[in-house]
């Protein structure tokens, strides 16, 4: 199976302005040195992936999904910018099933703490989904990844 470039891809899943948010979120993430490899492909949609986040394109709509693990207590809290996020993120979190695969804590999920807010039933895996964010969002994303980053550095070189 042909690998394409999600920049070749995008305009079969998505047209206009929703089309150039993809087209500048994945510039910004290959500056920045996050470049989008390909991940799989389904009747539905196709995905990318890169060492932070997974970008998703279906027929028009595309979703960010940014992972937030905890490790050594921490969590998604960490690096969000809550402040502006508060809004959106509890619809984002990735909620567990029975069924959903990871069979976390036999399908109950966990508790969170996300931005001050508690959150039942929540994935280990601790995705938050932006669905067909706008160029505001976006760009509150694009901090949210700079700060994970720079947590993640800090923890790389021993000052976490």
């Amino acid at each position: 199976m042909e690998k394409p470039k999600i920049e070749d891809i995008a305009s079969e899943y998505l047209e206009g302005d929703t089309l150039n948010n993809v087209l500048d979120f994945v510039k910004w993430l290959r500056v920045n040195k996050m470049t989008p490899t390909f991940g799989s492909k389904s009747k539905i949609g196709i995905s990318y992936t890169t060492r932070v986040l997974y970008v998703k394109l279906f027929q028009g709509n595309w979703q960010i999904w940014i992972s937030g693990k905890a490790k050594k207590g921490k969590y998604i809290e960490d690096f969000l910018a809550c402040k502006e996020l508060k809004e959106i993120v509890g619809e984002g979190l990735a909620q567990c099933s029975s069924d959903c695969g990871h069979k976390c804590n036999k399908g109950q999920g966990y508790t969170v703490i996300v931005c001050g807010q508690k959150y039942d039933k929540i994935c280990q895996c601790c995705t938050v989904r932006f669905y067909t964010p706008s160029t505001e969002v976006i760009s509150i994303i694009k901090r949210v990844i700079e700060n994970r980053n720079t947590i993640k550095e800090g923890e790389k070189d021993g000052k976490n």
